[in-house]
């Protein structure tokens, strides 16, 4: 709070100072500096408003629209106060949301509609104008703004959809060993299921005789081995999803973010969002063919578990039944 008073202090001492040098010449009619004052650079603008009183007092606000190495746009605005006559002034930021430069003064010369402004570390040259020059200019730098988002866009669309046509590649070349194994994981469920049912009958058999206990333990042995098999080949099931659900997870992503940018369609990504429907449909298509090869091991399971008995497939055969 302090600092700021000793602010507005030597602001209001720099401005008493201003019109002391000034005020003489101020009243010999010198020509006024009000008026509306505008600087347009390739990628800035900007604009002053100026009003001088007839004492050589100045009150004012300066205004800045630029655009970034990003493509963004980015505004300050100041207002000033000073003393000047038709040739120099000398101003001093009031209020700074975004300053020019990092000193509060500014001095200035004047020739016919030409301002050349300068502060510490800068300078800059102004024309006379209107606010409507100042608005133009800066909707150019919107429109270019845009343009730079847009073309930053589509670059950040087109890779992200060659990394989703390389994600389905390495699926499409994983598929084959995939189906593979999944087929394996079938046969062992197949093989081993029914070991574990006949070792399990045998220990509930010989648990009823006496003096077979030796047979009656080999006969759990043997059956909890082969339930440990199957519990790996179920281990070996939940890798291979795990894993599948982790590449089809990152292709959705990717599609997502790519179709995100074709919602709105900018011009000049009709060729970009047709192919995102191509891969959409691959992404499809493999996503259904990998669901049926687990559902065929998971069928397999299903099957495989039901224990029964020999004499009951026979006779499910006879009566024509069959296997539920």
């Amino acid at each position: 709070m302090r600092g700021s008073k000793v602010v507005r202090f030597a602001g209001a001492a720099m401005i008493a100072v201003a019109l002391m040098l000034f005020g003489a010449r101020a009243s010999f009619a010198e020509p006024s500096v009000s008026g509306t004052y505008v600087s347009v650079t390739p990628n800035s603008v900007e604009l002053i408003s100026l009003v001088q009183t007839a004492d050589g007092r100045i009150v004012g606000r300066i205004e800045s629209t630029s655009l970034d190495g990003t493509g963004s746009v980015k505004r300050s605005a100041m207002t000033v106060e000073g003393a000047g006559d038709g040739e120099a002034l000398l101003l001093t930021a009031q209020s700074i949301l975004l300053s020019l430069g990092s000193s509060p003064s500014f001095s200035g010369v004047i020739e016919g509609d030409v301002l050349e402004l300068s502060w510490q570390g800068g300078r800059r040259s102004y024309r006379r104008g209107t606010a409507a020059q100042f608005h133009s200019a800066v909707g150019s730098l919107e429109a270019r703004s845009l343009n730079v988002r847009n073309r930053q866009a589509f670059d950040t669309a087109s890779a992200n959809l060659l990394r989703l046509t390389q994600a389905l590649d390495r699926i499409d070349a994983r598929l084959p060993e995939l189906n593979g194994q999944l087929a394996d994981a079938a046969q062992r469920y197949r093989d081993l299921f029914p070991r574990l049912h006949n070792r399990r009958r045998a220990q509930a058999a010989l648990s009823a005789f006496p003096g077979q206990g030796l047979e009656t333990m080999r006969a759990g042995t043997d059956a909890s081995s082969y339930a440990l098999d199957i519990d790996a080949v179920g281990l070996e099931i939940t890798g291979y999803r795990t894993e599948m659900q982790r590449r089809f997870d990152e292709a959705r992503s990717l599609v997502g973010v790519v179709n995100a940018h074709c919602t709105g369609r900018p011009n000049g990504s009709e060729a970009l969002c047709r192919e995102l429907v191509i891969q959409q449909a691959r992404l499809e298509r493999f996503s259904v063919a990998t669901r049926a090869e687990f559902g065929i091991v998971e069928a397999a399971y299903r099957e495989a578990s039901v224990d029964t008995p020999p004499g009951r497939r026979w006779l499910d055969s006879v009566t024509g039944r069959g296997r539920r």
